[in-house]
């Protein structure tokens, strides 16, 4: 006697899968794709504001003055802070507009207090702001170091030793100004910024809990670094231009009270000797016409 086969349907099994997919996985995908996204793109922005300031470190003169640089009025200076606030405003914020370049990106001064319009949590957060406004230039660093190299060693010597000498000659009125036996050359030439964005977590939920764990409290930073070693000689305008050259040359070391007095002394018996020039150093273009020489003091010239 064969024995009888009952079929069993199972209804609703795949609508239940389906459910449990989309609470587990699905939904949760939907949420951190976003907001992944979002940090991404401060690490990509953070990336680009270290080249910038960077770069721009090496294109400005600091405000805080080393030998050489010159607050004659004809170099182009910028602080650290002026910098960063300049990076944060071409680089953090976001327009659907070009925005023009003006005067305030060069000097700091623009308004940089705004948030970043797609840097926002919105997912049981109140669309709070990711990154608050003015906490990168708060917490990041320009730092400046030496030249590595054993030459700016020496240099760095030689200019500590040379501050001593100038407190002597600046009390015998001998001294000309502050970079006097001073080698005028820049020995900090090493930029390596250090970028930090700090993320808040507070308006990261998933609901009523936080969507990475932990607390709210704590917070993200997003970091990057660059570097430029800037070595080489620079210098802005026909006055900063003469102010290095001097430096550099020794005689013009040779141009104070105390030589002038020995030459004048010396021309008493040699006449010829009082037209000897130390501290003469010449910033205009070589011309084409041919030096001309003079048999009495042995001197050639360009007119």
């Amino acid at each position: 006697m064969a024995t009888p086969t009952y079929s069993v349907r199972m209804r609703g099994q795949a609508m239940a899968e389906f459910v449990v997919m989309v609470a587990g996985g699905v939904l949760l995908l939907l949420v951190l794709v976003p907001v992944v996204a979002k940090l991404a793109d401060m690490a990509y922005t953070a990336q680009q504001v270290a080249r910038y300031v960077a770069w721009e470190r090496t294109v400005w003169f600091d405000t805080n003055k080393t030998p050489g640089e010159t607050d004659g009025g004809d170099t182009a200076q910028r602080g650290n802070e002026a910098v960063l606030k300049t990076a944060e405003k071409r680089l953090m914020s976001y327009s659907k507009t070009i925005q023009p370049f003006t005067a305030a990106d060069i000097d700091g001064s623009a308004n940089t207090t705004s948030d970043h319009a797609q840097w926002r949590w919105t997912h049981g957060g109140g669309a709070q702001p990711m990154a608050a406004a003015a906490s990168m230039r708060d917490n990041s660093s320009m730092n400046k170091e030496d030249t590595p190299s054993y030459s700016y060693e020496v240099i760095g010597i030689y200019n500590d030793a040379m501050g001593s000498v100038m407190k002597v000659l600046s009390f015998l009125k001998i001294a000309k100004d502050a970079d006097f036996l001073q080698v005028a050359h820049e020995t900090e030439n090493f930029y390596s910024p250090a970028i930090v964005i700090p993320v808040s977590m507070a308006g990261s939920r998933l609901g009523s809990k936080p969507l990475f764990g932990g607390t709210l409290d704590k917070q993200l930073n997003i970091r990057a670094q660059s570097a430029v070693l800037a070595d080489g000689w620079n210098a802005q305008g026909d006055h900063h231009f003469k102010e290095r050259a001097d430096d550099f040359a020794v005689g013009t070391m040779l141009s104070n009270p105390l030589i002038d007095t020995i030459i004048s002394t010396i021309g008493i018996f040699e006449p010829s000797f009082k037209k000897v020039e130390f501290d003469y150093v010449g910033i205009e273009p070589i011309p084409d016409t041919p030096a001309k020489c003079t048999t009495s003091t042995g001197f050639c010239y360009f007119e």
